[in-house]
């Protein structure tokens, strides 16, 4: 009997061994394709298909206590309570019931992607993650730089060109975790040179505060590296990112323009905005100006849908007046139907509009912890490798103002990420 016992021990050890190898290889693969979304099944993308094969490795995971669980659920309640309440008598364009089931179906699983990351903090090779997410990145790099390719077989789509913003984000979400990988690799004098490669990398895309936003990430990952600069780098963060809100000053603006005629050979984009001129002067640039007038009806939805909204992903398809776009020369021409179709441009007030202030304060506070944790770290100068997830939170927390990207799997990763990194609180919200 005892010989037996040990030996069912042995085959259970072995069997443990071998799942937790297949699913951190199932894992490699689905941040790989997050940072590389080159593969499409069916109209979704190969990310998913994977999730449900490390789901049916793991169990119902879900289950478990954790940090955040509560602000989950309560954030997909008023997801759901938002859905079916919603105002579809306004809402001519909307497509019908099956729309609304998939986007709801679509952020279950997003969040518990996040859920997933924050019960299997200890229970996975942070390193690995971070080199398949490295190779990811360089891969989309090449995609969107170099190698342009796109084909469609039947149920199967292959491209490897993103959109821009798509680009800029991914790589807002993944270049500070894949820092982890890079730290084992190469010496820290080293870098420097993925440092600029990757600045550089991201002013070509000619997107403009993605720019500002990955040198603000940079300088937070060198305080990583060179602890002792951390006061400096405090210095130096604080004016950078209130200079980004002041760029209209005249105060400022000569020192500005020496900044932007430096980088004007890179990216045109940035550094005309530097100097409001061209596509930089935001009271010339559409995209800025639509912005604006998605701020503008937001506003129109929230003072009539205060509590809940007017349900997921019905942003582009409710018909507000939009009383304020005769504000906006730039954007004559269009009728209201072409500006209602519009997405929020903004993942704040996409929230806002579609949950209302319950969905919006959820979410706020689902970030609140993260980021506070990373501000305490870094005033208390207890920086180290284990906060690099916090900061690409950081960053997409700012991105989060500039484009709608909630929707989607690598934020979520993200934020899952960062919630695992927060210390045990008392709140029964965050345990």
């Amino acid at each position: 009997m005892l010989g037996t016992r040990v030996i069912d021990n042995k085959i259970n050890q072995i069997r443990e061994k071998w799942i937790a190898r297949s699913v951190q290889n199932l894992l490699n693969a689905f941040v790989f394709f997050l940072a590389f979304p080159c593969i499409d099944f069916l109209k979704n993308s190969i990310t998913f298909y994977i999730f449900l094969l490390i789901i049916a490795k793991v169990g119902a995971f879900w289950s478990k206590p954790y940090k955040g669980k509560a602000l989950f659920i309560v954030f997909i309640g008023s997801i759901i309570l938002s859905t079916i309440l919603a105002p579809y008598d306004e809402m001519i364009r909307y497509p019908g019931f099956m729309t609304s089931f998939q986007i709801i179906t679509q952020y279950g699983y997003w969040i518990l992607i996040a859920a997933f990351f924050v019960v299997y903090r200890d229970r996975y090779s942070a390193v690995e993650v971070s080199k398949w997410l490295f190779f990811g990145v360089i891969s989309s790099i090449i995609g969107f730089y170099l190698f342009v390719y796109k084909i469609e077989i039947g149920p199967l789509k292959i491209t490897t060109l993103p959109t821009r913003n798509g680009f800029v984000f991914t790589l807002l979400c993944c270049i500070p975790i894949a820092f982890n990988y890079l730290s084992t690799r190469f010496d820290r004098n080293n870098m420097y040179i993925f440092f600029g490669f990757f600045i550089l990398v991201m002013l070509l895309s000619n997107g403009r505060s993605g720019a500002v936003i990955i040198i603000i990430q940079v300088m937070l990952m060198s305080g990583i590296l060179y602890p002792r600069w951390l006061k400096t780098i405090k210095i130096i963060i604080i004016p950078l990112v209130i200079l980004f809100i002041t760029l209209q000053s005249a105060f400022f603006q000569p020192l500005i323009n020496i900044f932007a005629n430096n980088v004007e050979s890179i990216s045109p984009r940035f550094a005309g905005l530097l100097k409001s001129e061209g596509e930089g002067d935001l009271e010339m640039d559409k995209s800025w100006l639509i912005r604006k007038l998605m701020i503008d009806k937001s506003q129109e939805i929230f003072n009539k849908y205060p509590t809940l909204g007017i349900g997921a992903n019905n942003f582009i398809y409710y018909d507000a007046d939009l009383y304020t776009l005769f504000r906006y020369q730039r954007l004559g021409g269009d009728t209201n139907d072409f500006y209602n179709s519009r997405s929020a441009h903004n993942s704040y007030i996409q929230i806002l509009s579609e949950f209302g202030i319950l969905g919006f304060v959820i979410f706020i506070l689902i970030l609140f912890r993260p980021i506070a944790s990373l501000l305490r770290v870094f005033n208390d100068e207890d920086f180290n490798i284990n906060n690099l997830a916090l900061i690409s939170l950081f960053g997409i927390s700012m991105h989060f103002y500039a484009i709608s990207s909630i929707t989607g799997a690598i934020p979520w990763m993200v934020i899952g990420m960062s919630i695992a990194l927060t210390k045990q609180s008392k709140n029964p919200l965050w345990n």
